[in-house]
């Protein structure tokens, strides 16, 4: 099977786009909100669907090894209640959660059953991109098995992570279609012993593209008619009593758009953004989730009776891309009120690395091609796997900032490690914790530090545009971590792919003549069990 993406648009293409655009439009009867800005959707007249179903975990034992087969193969699948023909993993749209915990080991093996090249990436993981970690440099062939096995840091902060497709030209296609699911480390709750025994759910947030043939369609186009679902099901109805304290990981395993999530008007809080937990109370009645990203909260059961969980309509720029609102889930309340359950516990203490002292600033532009139709850029280049953009010391902290001078938002994500957001448009910004993803505002700036201190993500891994359809276009560049004493040669064999080459050890031997060890606590695993 060929492998198709959508390419990225010019002024002149872009019309062509909203031509066809419409014409689904026309077809399906549907009608697309267009503004600058996001709005508030009412919900759909449609009674709520069935009961919100937990997916199935891949879960460790005794010995802390999650270990189990991703099987990826098209099949004959729900989506949202309607029957389509996808890829997706084991079967179902609705994919297996991983769970593992600070120190356990993740044993996948990816059974590409498929007619088209993949790979795995867990993502917002601090675990090592070597060997058989958490590399995308590597690629599982059409009808081929390949193991993925790597050991967390015992201090991995918990929370909801996530793992999907990162094969280059081919990650929108496959994550849109199905080829991802979500990750959860156990012990976010563990602070905080006052909420310990709560109702724990997992909600995850897919788009998948609408098409007249029941099949994934061939070739994405990322504004048309969709489906959103949750845990695969359209408008389930989630159960709770009034009063009741729930934990809900929202993910948004999409692969390109952005879900702003309000319950009908009620606060929510927030205890944890892409895996790291907060460092005080943060309250909101409305959660822009875009691609990638993940938020842990707690939900209070309102008074009795139905409550919508609504999808505002969006609209990403003028040369982005716009969304219909919807109701998305129904919140049932219903039941003897119970008491609320409250954190009284204090909160983690975070390191504010705005008090820090840089290594380096570096500046990056995240731009549309003005003349490829093909293309997305990072200061003027496309991705090439076989450079190094960037080479960073293990142990320094740096700034990174973000200019963004398209009329469209992008999503910048980094691997293996997490970064705090300092400004947005040389604001600065309260300090509540820390991210691995967040949009940098059409024609405007972000500001970021990132510490680059933990030993386990020495290697060779990405930063990117996490709207696949712009990191398959190539708005994506390669960064390597290395010690101190291998800077010059890493900076010296950088246009040739770095000390780590094909990111294996025996590449940084042969590279720098040295062995390769890291401390006790990150050591790999074995290959087997």
């Amino acid at each position: 099977m060929a492998l198709s993406r959508t390419a990225a648009i010019t002024p002149r293409s872009r019309q062509r786009r909203r031509l066809l655009d419409a014409c689904l439009v026309a077809l399906t009867g549907m009608l697309l909100w267009v503004g600058a800005t996001m709005a508030q959707a009412p919900p759909d007249s449609a009674d709520p669907g069935a009961a919100l179903q937990a997916p199935t975990e891949i879960r460790y034992g005794a010995d802390g090894i999650s270990a189990g087969t991703l099987r990826a193969a098209m099949s004959a699948v729900s989506v949202g209640g309607q029957p389509y023909r996808a890829l997706v993993f084991n079967g179902n749209y609705d994919a297996p959660v991983i769970r593992t915990r600070p120190g356990g080991t993740v044993a996948i093996t990816l059974d590409n059953q498929m007619d088209e090249k993949t790979n795995l990436h867990f993502h917002g993981m601090t675990v090592t991109p070597l060997d058989s970690g958490d590399s995308i440099f590597r690629e599982v062939g059409p009808h081929e098995k390949g193991l993925y096995r790597f050991k967390l840091p015992p201090d991995h902060s918990p929370g909801a992570y996530w793992y999907h497709s990162h094969f280059h030209g081919g990650a929108q296609r496959q994550v849109e279609s199905g080829i991802a699911g979500p990750i959860l480390v156990d012990g976010i709750l563990d602070p905080f012993p006052e909420l310990k025994g709560i109702q724990e759910r997992v909600l995850v947030l897919r788009n998948f593209q609408k098409t007249r043939t029941g099949r994934l369609a061939s070739e994405i186009v990322t504004s048309a008619p969709s489906i959103r679902t949750v845990n695969g099901q359209g408008d389930p109805v989630i159960a709770i009593q009034p009063g009741e304290t729930q934990l809900w990981h929202l993910l948004n395993i999409s692969a390109n758009q952005y879900f702003r999530i309000r319950i009908n008007g009620q606060n929510v809080q927030i205890l944890s953004r892409d895996g790291n937990t907060v460092n005080k109370r943060v309250m909101t009645d409305e959660l822009l989730i875009g691609p990638s990203a993940r938020f842990s909260i707690l939900v209070v059961g309102p008074s009795a009776g139905d409550h919508p969980v609504e999808l505002a309509a969006g609209n990403t720029g003028a040369a982005g891309d716009q969304y219909k609102g919807a109701r998305i889930a129904t919140l049932r309340a219903g039941g003897a009120a119970v008491a609320t359950r409250a954190i009284t516990s204090a909160y983690p203490v975070l390191e504010d690395l705005s008090n820090v002292r840089v290594a380096n600033v570096r500046q990056f532009a995240f731009q549309d091609s003005a003349t490829d139709g093909d293309a997305f850029l990072i200061n003027g280049e496309r991705f090439d796997p076989r450079r190094v953009n960037t080479t960073v010391k293990l142990g320094d902290v740096e700034e990174w900032r973000l200019y963004n001078p398209s009329q469209e938002l992008h999503q910048f994500h980094i691997h293996q490690t997490d970064f705090q957001v300092v400004a947005i448009n040389d604001k600065p910004v309260p300090f509540s914790g820390y991210r691995d993803t967040v949009f940098i505002p059409t024609r405007g700036s972000i500001t970021l530090r990132i510490p680059f201190r933990d030993p386990v993500m020495l290697g060779k891994f990405v930063y990117h545009c996490h709207i696949l359809e712009h990191e398959d276009g190539g708005m994506m560049q390669v960064i390597q971590v290395v010690r101190p004493e291998d800077y010059a040669q890493a900076v010296k064999l950088a246009p040739l792919g770095g000390i780590y080459g094909d990111n294996q050890t025996c590449s940084y031997l042969r590279n720098t003549g040295r062995d390769f060890a890291l401390p006790a606590n990150v050591q790999l695993p074995a290959e087997v069990p």
